[in-house]
């Protein structure tokens, strides 16, 4: 599993890839404000997001 912080145009999301047998499943945050990113992907690497 692993994070990617994607920011382009103003706007930011996050995005969750599993790797598996059967192909990557990927998940992305709704797209939000940078600013807003930021404090999710801080709280993410500090091991308090949910």
């Amino acid at each position: 599993m692993f994070y990617e912080l994607c920011e382009g145009g103003g706007q930011t999301l996050i995005r969750r890839t599993l790797q598996a047998e059967a192909g990557n499943v990927i998940h992305e945050t709704h797209q939000c404000s940078i600013v807003e990113a930021r404090v999710i992907w801080a709280a993410l690497l500090s091991g308090q997001a949910r």
